[in-house]
């Protein structure tokens, strides 16, 4: 009679697929094509490793399969004589020796793989992370980019426009001769370039008016500060059709003022 016995390791090598040796793969297959009983505890076998599969990440495993395995983990290694029985899916007692060593088994793979799945989600995640960082540092910088050549480009429209007014704002009561220059375009925007400026207290801003040609009320063209030589460079998109009579500039409080406060510290030259 053939001692099933001998089989017993490599039929749980074989069942979780990792019997290497080609030799011995080859007998047991040989020997399953003719053991009835040897195929059924392939199959048992089989199917616990199913179940600790699930058992790692899912729910638990059913009962059965349960005190399958505890009956396996806790028996100790015992003779008996062989059974062709196979009784509400318990094991047979001459697999109950190499029960234990099979369960260790098979948690150590799925805890090796499962390990190593989260390892590559980490790594994959962290390249994601700063991909998307790197993508969102050139956006924004494009952004900037774009956003100064549109500045450039009207600036330059603002010069080259054939019906841009041009005018120099002079004030004769200070020595360093401040200076002002505005060009303007309706509906399109103006430009104002002053240097020599005398610097203000942080509660106070330079305010620039148009004076419209038809005499109504002053414009509020935006307010500005100098750098500390007195310098400053100001341009607004303008959507008023207003034709100037001129421009002045008076000394605000911090935020502007709805109407010019006297006195004009700066109005047109001559």
């Amino acid at each position: 009679m053939t001692d099933h016995s001998q089989y017993a390791e490599t039929l749980a090598l074989y069942a979780l697929g990792a019997l290497d040796n080609h030799e011995e793969r080859v007998e047991l297959e040989a020997h399953l094509r003719s053991c009835d009983e040897c195929r059924t505890e392939l199959e048992a076998l089989r199917g616990d490793a199913a179940l600790l599969a699930f058992s790692t990440a899912g729910p638990m495993p059913p009962q059965r399969s349960r005190e399958r395995l505890l009956a396996a983990i806790g028996s100790a290694p015992r003779k008996a004589p062989i059974s062709r029985k196979f009784i509400l899916g318990v094991l047979h007692p001459r697999w109950l020796a190499i029960a234990p060593v099979a369960a260790t088994l098979l948690l150590a793979i799925f805890s090796l793989m499962l390990w190593r799945d989260d390892a590559g989600l980490r790594r994959n995640l962290d390249k994601a992370q700063a991909t998307l960082s790197t993508q969102s540092q050139q956006l924004q910088e494009m952004q900037s980019i774009r956003d100064q050549l549109q500045e450039l480009q009207l600036i330059r429209d603002l010069v080259k426009a054939r019906n841009a007014v041009h005018m120099t704002l002079v004030a004769s009561k200070w020595p360093a001769q401040p200076q002002a220059k505005t060009i303007y375009v309706p509906r399109k925007g103006l430009l104002l370039m002053a240097n020599n400026l005398q610097p203000l207290p942080g509660d106070k801003v330079y305010q620039l008016w148009l004076l419209p040609a038809d005499g109504g009320a002053p414009l509020s063209f935006g307010t500005f500060k100098t750098d500390p030589s007195g310098n400053a460079v100001m341009h607004h998109s303008i959507k008023t059709d207003k034709h100037p009579k001129s421009f002045a500039i008076t000394i605000e409080p911090e935020g502007g003022s709805p109407a010019p406060t006297l006195p004009v510290v700066m109005g047109p030259a001559g």
